[in-house]
């Protein structure tokens, strides 16, 4: 059984880094463009126990990667939330959400073989301020849907 891929269309999307800049269904005003309908968070909860079985996982667009790295940021999300109140879970994906992480170009990013670093400093600093807030949102738009889908105590 092959792993799920995103069904969110990546033609005429802008890409950093080779992440997509897809639209959010958030509450956050930000630099994502807004969606109505089903986004990349809703694909990513909805693949993810099936999608974290797999070892390997070939990449067929640039939607892929942020499904990934939206998968991997649910997954350290979960990691998070047993034995913790509903308050205290919201307080703990809301820090895990803005603390530092690494970008694209540093030896620590988790995909690095999947995406490409900044080409110039200017580059990296367009990049940090763009992406690392479309990141953030896509964290933000994540978090509560974590905690609606969450198993553990209200």
């Amino acid at each position: 059984m092959p792993a799920y891929h995103s069904n969110i269309p990546d033609h005429g999307v802008r890409l950093l880094c080779g992440f997509p800049i897809q639209p959010l269904r958030t509450t956050c005003k930000g630099n994502a463009p807004p969606c109505q309908g089903e986004d990349i968070v809703d694909e990513a909860l909805h693949y993810f126990k099936a999608n974290m079985f797999f070892k390997n996982f070939e990449v067929k667009s640039a939607s892929d990667k942020l499904l990934i790295y939206v998968t991997l940021y649910i997954q350290q999300c979960i990691t998070k939330l047993p034995h913790k109140s509903k308050g205290e879970a919201e307080k703990l994906l809301y820090s895990l959400a803005i603390e530092n992480f690494s970008l694209p170009g540093d030896k620590t990013f988790a995909l690095g073989g999947l995406v490409s670093a900044p080409p110039s400093r200017a580059d990296a600093g367009s990049f940090f301020f763009f992406s690392l807030s479309h990141l953030l949102f896509a964290c933000d738009a994540t978090n509560p849907r974590v905690m609606q889908n969450s198993s553990g105590p209200t």
